[in-house]
């Protein structure tokens, strides 16, 4: 723990680990390197590991007011553990501002943090974040995403949030289960298909405002409340190779053919790597770590040199 002791903090920075601290580290770096105050910003792990990820001494090492608290999920794992730490991480976090952010993320504007809050203050909404992709269908769209969710603190605390995932009821459960494979067809409609056809794009969002939300992931209680009180964010959304507007580089399609592009009113913001096992949401490079950094760097490298 390196965390200096300033009152002047504006911003915290959470993350959830688990055995991911090369991750960590250049999120947390290309946080601090693209913000417009990296005086300001902190930063918070929670270490689903408790303890036991020795590799997150490389975050300690860093030069940044970083703080790392272990979290004892009980033996949850995936999503119900990220809940848990989610919540934990919202509990802690004691400055006006707080990001919430997978540690698989890389930003690419400038002043990322100062846009942010221009968004809440300018479109007078609670958070500012990323959507789940269309192609997660059954997924909640209308809020924030555990991805890059950024809030007021106090509003956000006000509005009792909780990023517990699923639901206690097994039946339900076994519910949504049955109503994901009508939606997605078994395993007929994969993000691949998604991508290349654009009739499955014109049909099954349709289909899935008729099944709802039937994958109530990290966060969905968040959303549910949020669609319930009229509660308004800014979202990011995540586009496909096609979507992408004439003129951009090829380095981005392939960024959003393989992992995750999201943009919002045509600028670019983030991308997300979104390594998965499951084989629905697989891409042909998606497990692929070091592809995503050279596409990064590729396009770092372009904004450069366009400047």
């Amino acid at each position: 723990m390196n965390e200096e002791k300033r009152e002047d903090y504006r911003l915290t920075v959470c993350t959830v680990n688990w055995y991911s601290a090369e991750f960590i580290e250049e999120l947390f770096l290309n946080l601090n390197q693209k913000a417009a105050a990296p005086l300001k910003i902190k930063y918070t792990v929670i270490d689903n590991t408790n303890g036991r990820d020795k590799e997150l001494q490389r975050i300690e090492r860093l030069k940044l007011p970083v703080r790392i608290i272990p979290c004892d999920t009980k033996e949850m794992k995936g999503s119900y553990a990220h809940g848990i730490a989610l919540n934990l991480a919202l509990s802690v976090i004691d400055t006006e501002y707080g990001l919430i952010v997978d540690p698989d993320v890389h930003v690419f504007i400038n002043g990322w943090e100062n846009f942010c809050i221009e968004k809440i203050n300018s479109e007078h909404c609670l958070s500012v974040g990323t959507a789940y992709p269309p192609w997660q269908l059954g997924m909640y769209h209308n809020f924030p995403t555990p991805v890059f969710c950024f809030f007021k603190t106090a509003d956000y605390r006000n509005m009792n949030a909780d990023w517990t995932a699923y639901s206690s009821i097994q039946l339900v459960n076994y519910y949504n289960f049955f109503r994901r494979q009508i939606l997605r067809c078994c395993l007929f409609i994969t993000r691949k298909k998604y991508q290349r056809h654009r009739i499955i794009r014109r049909i099954w969002p349709r289909l899935e405002k008729i099944v709802g939300v039937c994958s109530p992931d990290t966060g969905n209680r968040i959303a549910r409340k949020a669609k319930k009180e009229k509660i308004q964010a800014c979202l990011f959304r995540a586009v496909l190779p096609d979507e992408l507007e004439a003129g951009q580089s090829e380095t981005l399609k392939n960024i959003a053919a393989d992992f995750e592009l999201y943009c919002r009113q045509g600028r670019v913001i983030l991308t997300h790597r979104y390594g998965t096992g499951s084989w629905v949401f697989r891409t042909d490079r998606g497990d692929d770590k070091n592809y995503w950094r050279e596409l990064i760097q590729i396009f770092e490298k372009q904004q450069k040199n366009l400047c």
